[in-house]
């Protein structure tokens, strides 16, 4: 359920903020409206709420998957360490994003690089790793969802009517 909710959100930080850096860094020949204003204010609101939203989205997911970091064996051939090598550099630019994004909405700039062009950076990272964990993961998700709700042995089945299964006579 949280990866459902992490992605659309992750996607939406990054499109508000290629706006966002094309409005202030334009390519030759690009050009965009400067007005109306509420137009940048709308997009800049969108990519901080979502943004801010991320932190508990985020959060949970990890807390959620925290249980698959000592699995056993570690690694199990190539590929899995290639993948695990890949869901390391998606949790880590999932977790520097938005916490330079917060700090920077204060205006506070504690280390070293260039903001705007090392959070642009860090999103082209991020939108890659997420497109690729999506993408190796795309058959589970897959079968996740195209699969029906099958009845489980050790649970009675649902009674839908209220009704049903009850003794009939109640009286004796």
């Amino acid at each position: 359920m949280l990866g459902r909710l992490l992605g659309p959100a992750f996607l939406i930080c990054f499109l508000t903020g290629l706006y966002s850096h094309f409005l202030q860094d334009p390519l030759p020949g690009m050009v965009f409206p400067t007005r109306p204003a509420w137009i940048y204010q709308l997009t800049q609101g969108v990519h901080v709420t979502a943004g801010l939203a991320l932190v508990p989205l985020l959060l949970g997911k990890l807390w959620s998957v925290y249980g698959r970091l000592f699995e056993w064996p570690p690694l199990r051939g190539v590929l899995h360490l290639i993948e695990r090598g890949l869901v390391g550099v998606l949790v880590a630019t999932a977790l520097l994003e938005p916490a330079i994004g917060l700090i920077n909405t204060y205006q506070w700039y504690p280390w070293p690089f260039p903001f705007r062009q090392t959070h642009f950076a860090l999103a082209w990272v991020l939108v890659g790793a997420l497109a690729v964990h999506v993408g190796v993961k795309l058959p589970i998700i897959v079968q996740h969802w195209s699969r029906r709700e099958r009845p489980r042995p050790d649970r009675p089945p649902i009674e839908r009517h209220g009704t049903e299964g009850r003794d009939a006579d109640i009286s004796a």
